[in-house]
């Protein structure tokens, strides 16, 4: 068995370990019910996904493969942290990296994601009196070595030239995007659209773009996403974003299909809105490539079976690859280092 040689992994590790039971799940019910009521678009089963992610990410042998390193003697640094809001709990895996790498972190909640992840630093400095101080949530971010701001609200221009002087790193808006054959099966499509519904497709995880052969039939896919969101087609924000949608297509007489708690739509946005999948179709896969080179800024991952040559995730896999959540931070936290 690998020797632990970072302090911090143990806490982490064990915390996993009581997320996955009964009684600990039991035991946040009351502050999954406050944190939907302070944002309906956290439902008690997008919260518990959360929690379900967040166990999986901290699992020890995980921890140790990607943290398991002395770490520095120096003085403490800060790093801070302004989280994107989509998904309950959005600023835990940078969070994760950071206190793990050995840094202070200031987390400046998302005002509608405010209720599970201070629950969750408590349970931290619970298990480890030791992390006290090292994980604060703050109204105001305080002078920090470092920033991490994913999705900028006020635009990218407006973040840089205020953190110009320190090391940052800004993410703008993303999604991710399912490059699809023709040859996908059932299991493969029903995986796809779970990608595409969880959290309403609101995350920067969630596929909200689909590149499609001419010709391509998406009936198949259509039905995939009807059966993955039977447990939202009643959510009242949900069906009044479909209803806009819906309405301002018909005025413009543009056509979309009807997935029944979203839309397939062939638009010209970069990033659909909510209710929408937007769809672009390919003459030839060699026209993939410039297509998704030119938008890797805006592109969380990509994901199909791809062709020879090229680096895509399995359908359905994007919200389980915890290296996909963890990798950017920790690649910029070492330049800090």
């Amino acid at each position: 068995m690998q020797p632990l040689k970072n302090d911090r992994i143990f806490p982490f590790a064990t915390l996993g370990l009581r997320m996955k039971t009964e009684a600990f799940q039991l035991s946040l019910e009351p502050l999954i019910q406050q944190q939907y009521h302070r944002n309906p678009w956290f439902t008690p089963d997008a919260c518990k996904q959360s929690l379900l992610f967040a166990g999986e990410m901290i699992d020890e042998d995980y921890l140790k493969l990607k943290f398991n390193h002395d770490l520095p003697s120096l003085p403490a640094r800060t790093v801070g942290i302004v989280p994107d809001g989509r998904i309950p709990m959005s600023a835990f895996p940078d969070m994760l990296c950071v206190v793990l790498m050995g840094f202070d972190c200031v987390v400046k909640l998302h005002p509608k994601d405010d209720v599970l992840l201070p629950a969750i630093i408590q349970e931290l400095e619970t298990l480890e009196p030791m992390l006290r101080g090292h994980m604060r949530v703050v109204d105001k971010l305080p002078p920090c070595d470092a920033v991490i701001v994913r999705e900028m609200e006020e635009g990218k221009s407006i973040w840089e030239q205020y953190l110009h002087h320190i090391p940052h790193l800004l993410s703008p808006v993303q999604q991710s995007v399912a490059w699809l054959t023709g040859r996908e099966t059932e299991e493969e499509l029903r995986h796809l659209a779970a990608d595409m519904v969880l959290f309403f497709g609101r995350a920067r995880q969630s596929v909200r773009t689909i590149l499609a052969p001419e010709g391509y039939d998406f009936v198949p896919l259509l039905q995939a996403i009807l059966a993955q969101s039977s447990n939202i087609q009643h959510h009242n924000q949900l069906l009044n974003h479909l209803d806009y949608q819906k309405s301002i297509r018909l005025m413009s007489k543009q056509y979309y299909m009807d997935a029944g708690t979203f839309l397939l739509a062939e638009d010209t946005q970069e990033i659909a809105p909510t209710g929408v999948i937007r769809y672009v179709y390919y003459q030839h896969p060699s026209s993939v490539h410039p297509w998704l080179h030119e938008r890797k800024d805006t592109i969380y991952a990509v994901e199909g079976q791809g062709f020879d040559g090229m680096d895509v995730q399995p359908l359905g896999t994007v919200y389980t690859d915890r290296d996909l959540w963890l990798d950017t931070t920790i690649h910029f936290l070492q330049t800090i280092g």
